[in-house]
């Protein structure tokens, strides 16, 4: 008899937890798992990548104060499928399905997907304290936890008392070979027709990305050469980056492209990939940068960049919100050919080691232990 599996996420709009949530969702083995999908709202970028056999359920999110109302419907839910195991992705929806679970009184096995940096997230959100507490105390009723990245396991074994025996981590995979297909795909921008280095940056674009010192980075190449950079992603952000491109004097060399479906052609044409990260769970967009055959320089942030990197082999690494030294590797990139070449080839490599199917068979193997 299959397994029914419930995941539940707060929408299908664009990001790495989404994305990711989607690949499971193509690829678990359909001889063995039913699956579903409870979003607290409607967004989704990703709707014709969903397969026709996953059942959605929106709650239909409409406010920010819906919390209690959330968790009430999650519940009638949860009694209604009777899932085998649920699987929550993200910290909101993760502690929301713990309460909804102990709500319903149903004993389903519940997984959570932690992915992000929580101890560094938590300080710059709303109800910090309140939302610690949540963490410490609804954590450990779950039967297992999945972290993104070693680092992320550490913390939350040490900053939010989480029995290690629960912790278990699981790389993000990628699709390389339609990452392959994808990045074949022709781009229509200007900029690949100048003789101008372009630099990607990928990823919403909130305080989490930093991109403000990518951008005093630009500033301070620009006085020394010519360079573009296209930033893709959409977020809260944007209208406070878009009035600093003319603070820092680099507004007629950085475009906003906003979510782009298919990143992966405009990474693969690109000179070089950036990622400006304050922090991270683990940095999925690296290794799709890599698979793109880009080279890449990261942040070397709490946490997952170290875990992805190895610092002169297959990309570089530089210190946290250091324009200088970012403007300083990217222009030792543009003037040596042969190190961008090694970089990329090597990362291609290191892109290898986090295909989707090693992914999907972890978290296979995960259910069939409950």
């Amino acid at each position: 008899m299959k397994k029914k599996i419930l995941f539940v996420i707060i929408s299908i709009a664009g990001g790495g937890a989404e994305r990711v949530l989607v690949h499971l969702l193509r690829c678990l083995d359909r001889s063995q798992f039913e699956l579903s999908v409870v979003v607290f709202d409607l967004r989704n970028d990703y709707k014709e990548l969903v397969p026709d056999d996953v059942k959605v359920i929106s709650l239909n999110k409409k406010r920010r104060f819906d919390f209690l109302w959330l968790i009430l419907s999650l519940s009638r839910i949860i009694k209604k499928e009777t899932p085998f195991a649920i699987c929550a992705f993200l910290t909101y929806t993760n502690y929301s399905s713990i309460l909804a679970k102990m709500i319903s009184g149903n004993k389903t096995p519940l997984l959570l997907s932690e992915r992000n940096n929580l101890s560094i997230n938590l300080k710059n959100e709303r109800l910090t304290f309140i939302k610690k507490i949540l963490i410490r105390n609804l954590y450990p009723k779950a039967n297992a936890i999945i972290a993104l990245s070693e680092g992320v396991k550490r913390d939350l074994i040490v900053n939010f008392r989480i029995n290690e025996e629960k912790c278990n981590v699981i790389y993000n995979g990628i699709d390389l070979d339609n990452i392959e297909i994808l990045s074949m795909e022709p781009v229509d921008h200007p900029w690949f027709n100048e003789n101008i280095p372009v630099i990607i940056a990928c990823g919403r674009l909130t305080k989490q990305k930093n991109y403000p010192m990518l951008l005093k980075a630009m500033g301070i190449i620009k006085k020394k050469q010519p360079v573009r950079l296209l930033i893709l992603g959409d977020g809260e952000e944007r209208s406070k980056l878009e009035s600093l491109t003319s603070e820092f004097g680099v507004r007629d060399s950085i475009d906003f492209l906003g979510f782009q479906k298919n990143p992966f052609k405009f990474m693969a044409k690109a000179t070089l990939f950036v990622l400006p990260s304050s922090w991270e769970g683990f940095g999925n967009v690296l290794i799709e940068a890599m698979a793109c055959g880009v080279p890449i320089i990261s942040t070397n942030c709490p946490y997952g960049p170290d875990e992805i990197i190895t610092d002169g082999i297959n990309g570089i690494l530089i210190p946290v919100n250091d324009e200088k030294a970012l403007s300083e590797a990217i222009m030792r990139l543009f003037k040596n050919n042969s190190l961008r070449k090694r970089l990329a080839e090597e990362g291609r490599k290191r892109a290898e080691d986090f295909r989707i199917e090693k992914m999907v068979a972890e978290y296979e193997r995960l259910f069939k232990s409950l």
